[in-house]
This record gives structure tokens, C-alpha cells and sequence, in this order.
């Protein structure tokens, strides 16, 4: 009976997983034009190394024509901020003016950014 119950919760965890990584997966590709367009004109304004940078005018009009939720949830997803500042990305939207999820991949806005 305890090998049943072992063997059943193991499928059920084995299932939630594949959900999980399912919908990520797929909250990635749903946006992905978007982080591509991001990736050409922000980078360099949310890498890890340097300072903080004014974001520019091209930057900003890219962030204006994304699906921010979407971004929010890829940048979840594990590895991708490997190479960014999730705190230069909070910065740079607020320079931008663009309002961002409170919870931004995986990680909570600062209290002085009206979310």
C-alpha cells in the first residue's frame, strides 16, 4: 500500500513539473519577438556589470511596444538572468515611465516604483 502511494504521489509530482515547465516554456515563446526587440535595444542598459544607465529613446519605445507581463514571467525562467540586473530592469522601466507587475521575474519592485 505505501509503494502505491509512493508510486502515485511520484507521477503526481512528475506531472506538476511537466505542467510548470510547459507553461513557462510557453510564456517564453509566446513573447519572444518581444525579448528579441529588448535584447537589441535595452541591453546594455540591464546588464549585470557597469553602472546605471539613462535608458534611450529606443530602449524606452521598445518597452512601450511589449507584452511587460509576459517579459516579467521569461525573465522567471531559470538562466535568463544569468547576464541581467533585475534592479537595472526596475530602474529602466521606471525611467521609461512603463508600469511593471509588482512580482517581475521572480523578483518584488522596489517600494518608491508605483506599480
Amino acid at each position: 500500500m505505501s509503494q502505491l502511494k509512493s508510486s502515485s504521489l511520484a507521477a503526481l509530482l512528475i506531472f506538476l513539473l511537466a505542467v510548470f515547465t510547459t507553461a513557462a516554456a510557453a510564456a517564453g515563446t509566446e513573447c519572444q519577438n518581444d525579448v528579441e526587440v529588448l535584447k537589441t535595444t535595452c541591453y546594455k542598459f540591464v546588464e549585470k556589470d557597469g553602472p546605471k544607465l539613462q535608458p534611450s529613446p529606443d530602449c524606452c519605445a521598445s518597452i512601450k511596444g511589449v507584452n511587460v507581463p509576459c517579459v516579467c514571467t521569461y525573465l522567471g525562467n531559470p538562466g535568463v538572468r544569468d547576464n541581467i540586473s533585475m534592479d537595472k530592469v526596475f530602474y529602466v522601466t521606471k525611467q521609461c515611465g512603463i508600469a511593471i507587475p509588482g512580482n517581475c521575474g521572480g523578483e518584488q519592485a522596489s517600494l518608491d516604483w508605483p506599480h
